[in-house]
């Protein structure tokens, strides 16, 4: 019986031990969600806020910034798509967009497409991680890309633009320097580095010559572009003039004499700075690239050229610049300079929130994420609104739910647009 006794007591001890190892288990448990749960937070607290605004301003400077981009780099606007990333156009690679003040460039990646038809376009297209995308952005990753050569084939070829004139007329004898191109291409970007050029303009000899650019890029697409020289003789006029015949005093008489004078009769030549097609926005500063002008000799007369017409940048319109010159042989050539001012105002056409609806618990919140209808609309300010704030207020798109219900969520645009949806608080 005594046996029995102890070893009973035996047992409750191995069963008192395995029980304060299970509580001190717990409590090593406890400390380290504990420990999770504070290295969590000060994670997160460490991350910026980002609002719709941020991303908004960011895709304006971006606009805003790629006209000035292109002109550096001398390019011209055609109706092919010319892609400027974002990343060339930060103050770190050269550009003017400053991420200290415009905050969302610190975590979004993107491009502008700019192209021209009658006038010049400019779309902006980010995505900053899984917080905002611009409706219609496509991956410039390169992982993305690697995984898409096997279904979608690079065809498209690079776009060549020619600085200067493409048809240029020059005097024999005179000198003839090519102004160049430059070249993009929808994947490599700039590559200007890459076009070859022949060049078999002879100033010596009259006649019509042809100036060939050719760029190929990674894929493989060849693109070419071509500048017509003209080479013209300098013509000259005649003019013979005979003396009198006078009798000498011997009973003779001289011999008639003829007298010929030459006169320089092919025109002079204007050469205009920049494109001959300027546009410029309201508000823009205008600034006239520059003229030069020779004779038909190859004589400088830029000091001889007189411009006419004036450009006014606070009126949208078209505006012609002439400038005109008479050499001192009497002959006049001229050439005009067309200059478009655009209202830089972008009517905003609509908006769009997502989601369509919002499921948010009591004390939870969610934001919404706007789209605007054209992403380059001028004014792209908001005023939200909730139809019952004792269900859901509203915060430059963060909703916050109160209480239980349901309410309507609006945000309200520039030029009479708006876009509403439903959020239901559980």
């Amino acid at each position: 019986m005594d046996n029995m006794e102890g070893y009973e007591t035996e047992e409750k001890k191995k069963f008192q031990i395995t029980r304060g190892m299970v509580i001190l288990a717990a409590i090593i448990l406890v400390v380290i969600i504990v420990v999770i749960i504070i290295i969590v937070n000060a994670v997160n607290s460490k991350k910026p806020e980002y609002t719709t605004a941020d991303f908004t301003r960011l895709e304006e400077r971006m606009e805003e910034e790629a006209p000035v981009y292109l002109s550096q780099k001398g390019i011209e606007l055609t109706s092919e798509e010319i892609r400027i990333d974002l990343k060339d156009l930060l103050v770190e690679n050269g550009g003017s967009i400053d991420s200290s003040k415009v905050k969302a460039a610190k975590i979004c990646e993107g491009y502008v497409l700019a192209s021209k038809e009658e006038t010049e376009k400019y779309n902006s297209y980010i995505k900053c991680e899984d917080l905002y995308t611009t409706s219609g952005y496509v991956s410039n990753d390169k992982e993305d890309d690697e995984k898409t050569t096997t279904t979608k084939k690079d065809t498209e070829k690079p776009v060549i633009t020619i600085k200067g004139e493409k048809e240029i007329t020059i005097n024999q004898g005179s000198n003839y320097a090519d102004e160049g191109a430059s070249a993009m291409d929808n994947v490599d970007g700039d590559i200007t580095s890459k076009i070859k050029t022949e060049n078999h303009v002879d100033v010596s000899e009259p006649g019509s010559y042809t100036v060939v650019y050719t760029v190929t890029d990674k894929a493989g697409n060849r693109a070419e572009a071509t500048r017509k020289v003209t080479v013209v003789s300098v013509a000259t006029t005649t003019t013979k003039k005979n003396t009198t015949t006078k009798k000498q005093s011997g009973g003779g008489t001289t011999k008639p004499k003829t007298t010929t004078t030459q006169r320089v009769t092919t025109p002079p030549t204007i050469t205009l700075k920049g494109s001959t097609y300027v546009t410029l926005d309201v508000g823009d500063r205008w600034s006239d690239p520059g003229y030069s002008a020779k004779d038909a000799k190859g004589v400088d007369i830029t000091s001889r050229v007189t411009v006419s017409g004036s450009v006014n940048t606070s009126n949208a319109g078209t505006y012609t610049i002439r400038y005109s010159v008479t050499d001192s042989y009497g002959n006049s050539s001229s050439k005009t300079r067309t200059v478009i001012v655009k209202s830089n105002y972008v009517k905003l056409q609509s908006i769009s929130l997502t989601p369509n609806t919002l499921n948010i618990s009591v004390g939870g919140s969610a934001t919404l994420i706007v789209s605007f209808n054209p992403s380059n609309a001028t004014n792209k300010m908001l005023t939200w609104s909730s139809s019952n704030n004792a269900v859901a207020t509203v915060s430059n798109g963060v909703v916050k739910g109160i209480k239980s219900g349901t309410a309507t969520i609006t945000a309200k645009g520039a030029d009479g647009v708006s876009k509403s949806v439903s959020v239901i608080v559980k």
